[in-house]
């Protein structure tokens, strides 16, 4: 079973083929490149997991959070992690399959129908295909929210270490 942890957030990939914390200096020296938090890869695909965490006991300030979100400047930032991860990955030979890049925010006050107009802000930012390429690169981004996540990914993909559940 592979289970990650970031802060209060513990996922379980067990049904991944591998999973593996890519936020990690250890793996790409200390650097400018801003990385995903997760890269799983399943039979068919990667996923590229990107997490925010703004309702983890103890944050100082998770207004500040929803407001780097409201005004826009919070997705240039979503997108350019999914884009180095990306280049990082391919320079690697890893990016061998599809790639679906997540972003998770897990915060109550968020309404889903901001979540879906952020969704779409952040397609246009990354952005998903150009006329010059020969290929999307990615077939998707989604950002979501706890639930959202647990639907799509199964009731105990994550839970929240300080709930003790």
């Amino acid at each position: 079973m592979t289970v990650l942890v970031e802060n209060d957030l513990e996922f379980d990939f067990s049904s991944s083929i591998e999973a593996i914390i890519f936020d990690d200096d250890r793996l790409h020296n200390p650097s400018t490149i801003k990385r995903v938090d997760f890269i799983a890869e399943f039979k068919d695909r990667f996923v590229f997991l990107e997490v925010k965490d703004p309702d983890m006991p103890g944050v100082v300030n998770p207004e500040a959070f929803k407001t780097k979100l409201l005004t826009g400047n919070l997705i240039p930032d979503l997108a350019r992690k999914y884009r180095d991860s990306l280049w990082f990955r391919t320079l690697c030979g890893k990016a061998t399959k599809p790639i679906h890049y997540l972003v998770l925010i897990s915060m109550a006050s968020l309404e889903p129908a901001l979540l879906l107009a952020k969704q779409d802000e952040l397609k246009r930012s990354l952005p998903i295909t150009h006329k010059d390429w020969s290929a999307p690169c990615a077939v998707g981004c989604a950002i979501l929210n706890l639930d959202q996540y647990k639907k799509q990914f199964g009731a105990n993909s994550v839970r929240r270490l300080s709930a003790g559940d």
